[in-house]
């Protein structure tokens, strides 16, 4: 009997040289007991020129300002230039000498056991931060370095961790390495030898190729709420009055110590509101969200979502008419970050300006299912008013089960939204007048931030119960994390899978009551007429790599008009460690289900236009030029040969169902070569194929005559590939005999002869060919179920 074994790849050798005796360093013995010497990193060469450009700059601004006459006096005079020059270039001397010191003994390690970077040229410091602690991995790019394509790589590393810079590394290895560090900080193993394979991200956005923007603000809506901005509109006021005043009393001269300052604030405005915002973008990460801004400096911020601690909504008195809102939000760890005076630092900013539309999008990415507009507001007493006088009636405060919110204000109206397993602690102030009028404010205190939760002017005795209630929520709150935490870790994953997707189904509003479909990868649920929720299997390998393809693959069709419809994701996310996808809905019914009620007459009309719907698929646009694979590992290499690509697909699933194979069919190596010769000789050009085409994949409706007809093809996966179409002609055909209804045997053998008359009756030996294909690649016994194993069963004994 043959080996049922892959045949071997003819790669031609290589000639690597004469043999030597040098002994390769990789394969050398290892001393018992001798300490693991590392490689160490260093940043890339030219940080020394970045650092101390600016050190230039600043001495030519200093000593040009002294050649130039002010009325006070002349200026230095030109021959004053033999020592001046010689200064200047002394200090850049010394500038470029410590940036050369600072590079040269700064050295890193970043593998698959530490993250450890080392400084000092006199002090030595070694800093070792264990993977878990990272709690950000933020990209920076100032103009300097951006233009040489080089980028700072900044780590945040939780409370008593100063923030470590990495200046600078080129863009694609800080990308690569972000990536890496995030998938450790998440607990997930990871190898960095990994980081050949991954894409790097956009040079413009640094948005990575897994990354899904959620929400874009344009240039032009940033502009506009700039300038209805209440902060632009005071400053510009103040200035106006200032000059006006001055200017009457002949006194602008002495007013120019305070124009001064004012006018230096504005231009911080500006860069804080407008340059550093620019091409602002909140995008979906494996890792959670990223945030991608800048004009000038690019900065590439991710926010690890469960770091977040609360959320502030504002919405100021002239962005009312154009329903804007701004978003910034408390980080766990980015309490020391001074996100207005630097906009290259970390940012509280979750969206700088957006529509309700988009409010409702970010809340649901960073608090999920919890629903704002639900939550009862409660006032604030009637002598607040004498306390408050001028914004005592938008005083509310209120709470559910999950947080507790607050808002105030009339010229910015401001609401802060605080978990209850977030709350630090909580306060109770009152002041002199509030003490009389019997009044106290209750502060629900997180990291510091932003965020400021405060119930202002509350009866006493009202501040006093809620302070002590919010205190046993914010109690019972973390008590239940941490006991669904253990829950989950006695029972093991597959509690985990069962959490995973309550969590997700409930912050949707449904239940399992809505499940309209299952494989052996998603489970589907109906969310109305026009979506349905997708959710991803626990054990399913990579699906949010799944998810990115898709989408990428999707879209790339997106124009195409093939008759029938095909999927479309609106939306994406994972939640409870749990993958899921929000696809629109196809129209009509499953065609699985439609099958097993119809008569035979219908049956064969709707079964011809399967076929048709088939043959249309081919029509779509692949993303990919010859035989490849188009979703899952190694997706997007290109082979010369149909044989080829079949080949490397069967690798992984023969490999795990070899031994259960030979057990059970022993000639199965003699299929094996008859499939590999045979594909070997195939010559065909590629066209997209579904691989996977079968009735529970295919959705039927009525004609305006009345005639079942299948009206749209779903659940492209990691089957999808750039192949033989004949591929998918014969899953329709072959797949029919897993369809449970009487006769679904005899409709399979009909169809393929209704095939035989459209290609040909060679048909037949390439429909046999890929029957075997079929019947190994879906023989893995460790994913699928016994009634498929014996379909493929079935097959080869054919």
């Amino acid at each position: 009997m043959s080996s049922l074994t892959p045949p071997t790849d003819q790669s031609p050798a290589t000639d690597h040289g004469p043999a030597t005796d040098q002994a390769d360093p990789a394969t050398a013995p290892v001393i018992p007991g001798a300490p693991v010497v590392k490689k160490t990193e260093r940043p890339h060469p030219a940080t020394p020129f970045i650092r101390g450009w600016l050190v230039l700059v600043a001495v030519i601004f200093a000593w040009g300002q002294q050649l130039i006459p002010d009325g006070e006096n002349d200026g230095l005079d030109y021959t004053d230039l033999r020592w001046v020059l010689p200064a200047i270039g002394g200090v850049v001397v010394l500038a470029a000498v410590a940036g050369f010191a600072s590079w040269y003994f700064t050295r890193f390690v970043i593998d698959d056991d530490e993250l450890r970077i080392e400084t000092g040229a006199v002090f030595k410091n070694s800093k070792k931060i264990p993977f878990e602690r990272l709690q950000s991995v933020d990209i920076i790019q100032p103009l300097a370095a951006r233009i040489f394509g080089l980028v700072e790589l900044r780590l945040e590393a939780g409370a008593g961790d100063s923030t470590v810079k990495l200046r600078y590394l080129k863009r694609a290895k800080a990308s690569q390495l972000r990536d890496y560090l995030l998938t450790r900080a998440h607990g997930q193993h990871a190898s960095i030898s990994d980081l050949g394979d991954t894409a790097a991200a956009s040079a413009l956005t640094d948005l990575g190729s897994s990354d899904v923007p959620l929400v874009k603000v344009s240039s032009q809506r940033l502009l506009i709420s700039f300038l209805l901005s209440t902060e632009l509109i005071i400053s510009a006021a103040t200035m106006i009055i200032i000059l006006i005043v001055t200017t009457s009393l002949d006194v602008t001269v002495f007013a120019l110590g305070g124009l001064i300052p004012l006018l230096f604030g504005a231009f911080s405005l500006v860069s804080r509101r407008l340059i550093s915002m620019f091409n602002f973008t909140l995008a979906e990460s494996p890792r959670g969200l990223r945030v991608t801004r800048g004009l000038t400096n690019l900065t590439s911020q991710s926010v690890p979502v469960n770091r977040i601690q609360g959320v502030k909504t504002t919405q100021s008195f002239l962005w009312k008419r154009m329903g804007w809102y701004r978003i910034d939000v408390d980080i766990l760890g980015y309490a020391t970050s001074d996100s207005e005076s630097n906009d290259s630092a970390a940012t509280s900013v979750l969206l700088p300006v957006a529509t309700a539309e988009e409010v409702a999008l970010a809340l649901d990415r960073v608090l999920p299912g919890f629903d704002l507009a639900s939550i009862e507001r409660h006032p604030s007493p009637r002598q607040a008013r004498w306390v408050r006088w001028f914004d005592f009636w938008t005083l509310r405060y209120g709470w559910n089960e999950r947080a507790v919110i607050t808002e105030h204000g009339w010229l910015n109206h401001v609401v802060d939204v605080v978990p209850h397993a977030k709350t630090q602690s909580v306060r109770i102030e009152q002041g002199p007048l509030q003490r009389r009028l019997g009044l106290a404010d209750v502060h629900f205190d997180t990291p510091k931030g932003p965020v400021r939760a405060i119930a202002q002017e509350l009866d006493v005795t009202v501040a006093r119960e809620l302070a002590l209630s919010q205190l046993d929520r914010a109690r019972a709150a973390r008590a239940a994390d941490r006991e669904a935490d253990r829950a989950i870790d006695r029972a093991g994953p597959g509690a985990q899978d069962r959490a995973g997707e309550a969590g997700v189904l409930s912050a949707y509003g449904i239940s399992r009551d809505q499940l309209i479909g299952e494989g052996g990868e998603t489970e589907v649920f109906a969310l109305d007429k026009e979506r349905v929720l997708r959710l991803y299997r626990s054990r399913h390998e990579a699906p949010r790599q799944t998810v990115d393809q898709l989408r990428y693959l999707y879209g790339h069709w997106q124009g195409t008009d093939i008759g029938i419809e095909v999927p479309l994701i609106l939306d994406s996310g994972e939640r409870v460690g749990r993958t899921f996808t929000m696809d629109r809905r196809f129209s009509g019914r499953s065609f699985s289900s439609w099958l097993r009620t119809a008569e035979e007459s219908e049956r064969r009309a709707a079964l011809r236009s399967y076929l048709d719907a088939v043959d249309r698929i081919q029509r779509l646009p692949s993303p990919v030029r010859g035989f490849a694979r188009l979703v899952g590992e190694g997706a997007g290499t290109s082979y010369a040969t149909v044989g080829e690509l079949l080949h490397a697909m069967l690798a992984g699933p023969v490999s795990r169902s070899r031994a259960q194979l030979q057990a059970d069919f022993p000639d199965v190596g003699r299929l094996w070569d008859i499939l590999h010769r045979g594909i070997a000789t195939r010559n065909v050009q590629p066209a997209l194929v579904h691989g996977d085409i079968c009735p529970p994949n295919t959705y039927v409706s009525l004609d305006p005559q009345g005639r079942p007809i299948v009206t749209g093809i779903g659940d492209f996966s990691p089957h999808t590939m750039n192949a033989d179409p004949l591929i998918d002609v014969t899953g329709a055909v072959a797949f029919l005999e897993l369809e449970d209804y009487p006769g679904s045997t005899e409709d399979g053998a009909w169809l393929e002869s209704v095939a035989a008359e459209r290609w040909g009756d060679q048909v037949h030996g390439w429909l046999d060919l890929y029957r075997l294909f079929y019947a190994f690649y879906f023989s893995d016994t460790a994913t699928s179920d016994p009634q498929v194993y014996a379909w493929c069963l079935r097959q080869l004994n054919r």
